[in-house]
């Protein structure tokens, strides 16, 4: 028998991260992530591309794009049936951590999931999140589940877009695994530079949180987390599907504490 048969004959949560490239999709089966996809168009076909798939029972939808004022106007955009309960993650989301942000309205969606992502599963001990992406995020939860605070800084690609864009004879280049600590050309120069420093930048937060506390796990996340694993001194745990997972934490939360 067809897995997907099987699969479809039980209800299943979809988690939507829409951020600013892509749509990232998951599919959560009791907890458990058993399909993830993305795409660049976010619209009823492709969601109707996931729903010929799985019975959908619960979905939520983050987004940095778009504010959602509504879930009828979402699922008007989607074509969700009214039996498919849905969940607009906004500042007003309840969520099993605690939060210190002084502007809740702006803080962002993905980072949110990706708290409540590492509060879900690295219990016990503090932890520090780093989300390397179009812009990189440092954030830090306490082992009770508090957010204490973070920073964000431009991220890898942004650091060479930005370096290109704001000089007149510089080249607009990509990250490059293989290239020397110091630069023999103005191509290595601007490698070893943009991703050296941003290593340092990095590995400079960890022992600082390491120095106030021997537990604090490091979580590194992202669609740039890959190039750093190596490159970093300390231990790190990578989950690149920690915002999906918080997501759907958050959907299940929501769902029993109306």
């Amino acid at each position: 028998m067809d897995w997907r048969n099987i699969l479809n004959q039980n209800a299943v949560n979809l988690v939507i991260d829409q951020g600013n490239t892509f749509t990232k999709i998951g599919i959560f089966d009791k907890g458990i992530l058993i399909h993830s996809d993305s795409s660049k168009n976010f619209d009823k076909t492709f969601i109707n591309r996931v729903r010929a798939k799985y019975a959908i029972d619960k979905l939520i939808v983050s987004s940095v794009q778009n504010d959602y004022s509504e879930e009828d106007e979402l699922r008007t955009q989607l074509g969700l049936d009214n039996n498919i309960e849905v969940h607009l993650l906004s500042h007003s989301s309840r969520l099993p951590i605690q939060s210190n942000y002084k502007t809740p309205q702006t803080f962002g969606k993905d980072r949110l999931a990706a708290l409540v992502g590492a509060h879900q599963l690295y219990k016990g001990c503090p932890k520090l999140i780093i989300d390397a992406g179009t812009a990189i995020t440092i954030d830090y939860l306490d082992a009770e589940g508090t957010f204490s605070g973070g920073n964000i800084s431009p991220g890898l690609q942004t650091r060479f877009n930005a370096l290109h864009d704001y000089t007149k004879k510089l080249p607009l280049l990509k990250p490059n695994m293989d290239t020397p600590f110091m630069g023999l050309s103005t191509d290595e120069a601007m490698w070893s530079g943009v991703q050296n420093g941003l290593v340092f930048e990095l590995d400079g937060y960890i022992n600082h949180f390491n120095s106030l506390n021997i537990s604090t796990k490091t979580i590194l996340t992202g669609g740039d987390a890959y190039f750093f694993v190596e490159k970093l001194k300390n231990t790190i745990f990578v989950n690149l599907n920690l915002v999906q997972s918080g997501l759907n934490t958050i959907l299940e939360y929501n769902a029993k504490n109306k």
